[in-house]
């Protein structure tokens, strides 16, 4: 349903970011163990890499959704590549993705806010609650894990 909502508003990567959602929970799904995530930290390459990424395909998708008449063009593009890239790492199990979330919900509060969705704000706000309590229990299970015993 908020694929074709955005689409509607012409917000067209978060259109398209709800086929990633899908696609990404059917993903981890399959992959978790029953248990639950494993979380694991990414390295100092990894967390370059990731940055990289993002701001590499941001600088590449802005300029296709303007050409093509999307709203919102510059924050609509990294909800995109950051939800992406997040969503990768969360399927991984890496802890870093929380904080990519933190981000991106923040940013998506603000735009769809400002762009009078004010429900799809609200829920984003809450998502912005989720990604601070998820970052929080992935780094206690982190620390945790790590511990000797």
């Amino acid at each position: 349903m908020y694929a074709i909502f955005f689409y509607q508003a012409n917000l067209i990567a978060s259109a398209a970011l709800q086929f990633v959602f899908i696609a990404a929970a059917l993903s981890g799904w399959k992959g978790w163990a029953p248990s639950g995530a494993k979380p694991g930290k990414l390295g100092n390459r990894g967390r370059i890499y990731s940055v990289l990424w993002i701001l590499g395909l941001w600088l590449v998708l802005a300029p296709l959704l303007s050409r093509i008449g999307a709203a919102a063009t510059v924050v609509d593009s990294f909800l995109f590549v950051g939800s992406l890239i997040a969503q990768i790492l969360m399927v991984l199990e890496k802890f870093e993705s929380w904080i990519i979330w933190l981000v991106v919900d923040l940013a998506g509060t603000a735009l769809y806010f400002k762009q009078g969705y004010y429900f799809t704000s609200f829920l984003y706000a809450i998502f912005t609650l989720i990604a601070v309590q998820g970052w929080r229990r992935w780094y206690a299970d982190q620390r945790s894990a790590s511990r000797p015993i």
